[in-house]
């Protein structure tokens, strides 16, 4: 599934939304630990992500990233190098 840039990025802020129980989408400079969470919703995030977009990303790099805008990040350039 070829999903880029802002459309990603709004994903991962429903995804959030979602598991963290948030009232308000989230912003994409949000820190996800900032916002409440912890490694067991990092690893929600990340199967969900992988689950329902095809899209991997380890728990080093959620740690590493954990914003919206650096996590897409991440991803894309991952991608552009397979």
């Amino acid at each position: 599934m070829n999903l880029r840039g802002e459309k990603m990025e709004r994903i991962m802020q429903e995804i959030w939304k979602e598991v963290l129980k948030l009232q308000k989408m989230p912003s994409i400079g949000d820190s996800f630990f900032d916002l409440g969470g912890n490694s067991f919703l990092a690893v929600q995030v990340i199967a969900i992500l992988e689950e329902k977009y095809g899209k991997t990303i380890d728990i080093i790099a959620f740690y590493e990233c954990e914003t919206i805008e650096n996590l897409v990040a991440r991803i894309e350039n991952k991608e552009s190098l397979d």
